[in-house]
């Protein structure tokens, strides 16, 4: 009976040190307590962080969250006049010569006439306000001067309408002007010129030089004192220009010569 019941006690140690004993039931409670506490602690926290994030993404999308400054605006579209012969300029042209001064003032004492020589036109050269723009054409050979800037069309003035072309950049402004000259060779047209003195004459203002803002139009023939063939046939188109304005560019043509 002995050896059965030390067998009995040792069994029941080696149990006893293979399974640990639980604790009270009031340290087991405490400890339940202390673990959802602080998985709430934690849930809390997150829950703030979340919230934190929500309200930062919010600000970036819509204007006047999370910031004093609303989203900028896009830039003001400042429209322009269309070109004014019709065709883009195949390069930008340059500014007007005159931005500061209406085409109409005439010019003061001090701006004196400068010569505008023209190699394509057998050397003519032409005393002109200063500050115009001139323009060749390629394909034609035409020759175009203004108060404003130029732009050749991408047609290159092959076929203008009316035979006057207008490579305006802009259409005219009040006092502006625009003259194309044209190279020919008539000897019997140059010997009956030479009789008279060159004449500036007014002619019909032509659908194309309406079209860009022109209100008259003159017309006039150059020729080469030294009695060549050499024929230069201007065609000027103006708008709502002074009799000042007139005046000097039919002095300007009247006074051409040949270099």
């Amino acid at each position: 009976m002995t050896d059965e019941r030390f067998s009995e006690d040792d069994l029941r140690a080696l149990l006893e040190r293979a399974v640990p004993q639980l604790p009270a039931p009031v340290q087991r409670l405490e400890r339940v307590k202390e673990r959802a506490l602080r998985r709430r602690r934690r849930r809390a926290a997150g829950m703030s962080a979340t919230v934190v994030v929500a309200v930062a993404a919010a600000g970036l999308v819509l204007p006047g969250l999370g910031g004093t400054s609303s989203a900028p605006l896009p830039p003001a579209v400042t429209s322009l006049a269309p070109p004014a012969s019709g065709s883009a300029p195949t390069e930008p042209a340059p500014a007007d010569p005159t931005p500061t001064r209406d085409a109409a003032e005439p010019p003061s004492a001090a701006s004196a006439a400068v010569t505008y020589h023209f190699p394509e036109l057998a050397g003519l050269d032409l005393r002109l306000p200063p500050g115009w723009t001139t323009l060749v054409a390629p394909k034609t050979g035409d020759v175009f001067a203004s108060s404003q800037a130029l732009g050749l069309p991408t047609d290159g003035c092959v076929k203008p309408l009316d035979g006057f072309c207008t490579p305006l950049v802009r259409t005219l402004t009040r006092g502006g002007v625009l003259m194309m000259l044209t190279l020919r060779h008539s000897k019997v047209t140059v010997d009956k010129l030479n009789a008279a003195s060159r004449p500036v004459t007014s002619s019909v203002v032509l659908s194309a030089c309406r079209a860009v803002g022109g209100t008259a139009q003159t017309n006039a023939l150059l020729t080469d004192a030294s009695g060549s063939d050499v024929l230069i046939d201007v065609s000027v188109c103006l708008a709502d220009a002074t009799d000042a304005q007139r005046s000097r560019i039919n002095d300007a043509l009247k006074n051409a010569v040949f270099s």
